[in-house]
């Protein structure tokens, strides 16, 4: 008889959130520069201010993912050296999921028999295993 097997994983945020959010502060003040550079452009007549909100966009896009990535840095320096950061590094999730000790399969806690290997769970916490591993 299989059981389910709890598997937490953790994740949150830290203060390196502030670098992101710079980013994203700049991506959007870029993203309103280039607006606004059409329809200056489109009253003044002149082509000029296109290319000048091709360029603000541009720079708002860089420090956006130069933001980012010096928050990541911070995190995964911080975590290198044992100091708890909840701050979201790329690729990274979080969550629990319920696995099937039999086959692996991702299974509802209150499942009672696997959907793969139609293996019947354990009832309710009597031989549930807890595995707090990565």
């Amino acid at each position: 008889m299989a059981r389910i097997v709890r598997h937490e994983v953790r994740d949150g945020f830290g203060r390196e959130n502030a670098l992101g959010m710079i980013g994203r502060v700049y991506l959007v003040l870029g993203i309103a520069g280039a607006l606004f550079s059409v329809v200056l452009s489109a009253a003044l007549g002149q082509l000029f201010w296109i290319a000048a909100g091709v360029l603000f966009l541009a720079f708002g896009v860089a420090f956006h993912v130069l933001f980012g990535a010096f928050g990541e840095v911070i995190a995964l320096l911080k975590r290198s050296w044992g100091v708890k950061t909840d701050f979201k590094v790329s690729g990274e999730a979080s969550g629990t999921i319920f696995l099937c000790s039999e086959c692996g399969a991702m299974v509802y806690e209150s499942s009672e028999r696997c959907p793969r290997c139609s293996e019947e769970f354990v009832p309710g916490g009597e031989g549930a295993a807890r595995d707090t591993g990565s």
